[in-house]
C-alpha cells in the first residue's frame, strides 16, 4: 500500500505520533521499519516521489487530494490488506501521516484509494461521494474537522 500527499511530510512527528500510540520505529538498510508487538505486525515503509507510481494510483489519488501528489510513503508487509495482522499497523501509520499533512490518501494496491481521516482512518470511496453531496462547499474542510 503506498500513502500520498501533496505536501511534505515531516517524518519526524509521524514517528513520534506512532510512538504515542505504541508503535516502534527501527531504522533498516532502505527502510524504516515500524511494529508495536514485535516482528509480526511489522511494516517496512520508504518514502519515495509520487511520480514513481503507476498513474492509476497517482490519478486515483488527485481525485480525492486535488493537486497532483508528490510524496509517497510506500508501506509493505506480509499478507493482503485488510486481513494482514499488519494492515492495523499500516492504517495507524497513514493516520499518522494525514494527521501532520493537511490531506492524505492511500492505494491499497488491489484497486481502492482512500481518502485518510487522522482519528477516524480510512475512508472509503463511497462513503466520501456521500459526504461530498451533503456538504459539497467546503466538503474536505468539514468532514476533516468533524
Amino acid at each position: 500500500m503506498t500513502v500520498l500527499t501533496a505536501a511534505q511530510v515531516n517524518l519526524r512527528k509521524v514517528e513520534r505520533r506512532l510512538a504515542q500510540a505504541g508503535y516502534v520505529a527501527a531504522a533498516e538498510p532502505g527502510t524504516v521499519r515500524i511494529s508495536r508487538h514485535g516482528r509480526w505486525d511489522a511494516v517496512y515503509t520508504t518514502v519515495t516521489n509520487a511520480a514513481r507510481l503507476p498513474d492509476r494510483a497517482v490519478q486515483s489519488a488527485r481525485q480525492l487530494l486535488g493537486p497532483a501528489p508528490r510524496i509517497a510513503v510506500e508501506c509493505s508487509f506480509d499478507g493482503e490488506p485488510g486481513r494482514s495482522d499488519a494492515w492495523t499497523t499500516a492504517v495507524d501509520i497513514a493516520r499518522a501521516i494525514s494527521a501532520v499533512v493537511p490531506l492524505a490518501v492511500l492505494d491499497d494496491h488491489a484497486g481502492t484509494t482512500y481518502l485518510v481521516h487522522p482519528v477516524r482512518g480510512l475512508v472509503s470511496p463511497e462513503e466520501w461521494e456521500a459526504v461530498q453531496r451533503q456538504t459539497p462547499r467546503n466538503a474536505v474542510r468539514r468532514f476533516l474537522d468533524a
